[in-house]
């Protein structure tokens, strides 16, 4: 199997724990790699009383997240069928951590994710 071109740009991955509305993740230097969180993750982004929000996730379960989409983007391809992925959703049970596709409109897809480990910790 190949890996979609662009899949990288082609998704935004969005924090899905407890906000209002899903809240865009973004990458953090962590201790011994990047990884992506929540940007509530910093105390500094939350507002007076608005306690942090934990929800992360490292890059390798990042490129398995691309794995999954992209592994039933290209089956669909293959088939020449047209797949939309709204309202997918798939675990890695190992780590407590889920994801539901948000939106897939053409290329492009939000994923929401909440990371109960990380959440926990």
């Amino acid at each position: 199997m190949s890996v979609i071109s662009g899949t990288w740009g082609d998704i935004d991955l969005v924090c899905t724990h407890r906000h209002e509305e899903p809240v865009r993740m973004v990458i953090q230097t962590g201790p011994t790699s990047l990884f992506f969180a929540c940007p509530k993750y910093d105390i500094a982004n939350c507002v007076e009383g608005e306690p942090r929000c934990n929800n992360r996730l490292n890059l390798i379960d990042h490129d398995k997240l691309i794995v999954q989409l992209d592994k039933m983007r290209y089956e669909a391809e293959m088939k020449n069928e047209k797949i939309i992925l709204t309202n997918y959703e798939w675990e890695i049970k190992s780590k407590g951590i889920s994801f539901k596709v948000l939106s897939h409109e053409g290329d492009k897809l939000v994923v929401g994710m909440v990371n109960k480990m990380a959440i926990n910790s």
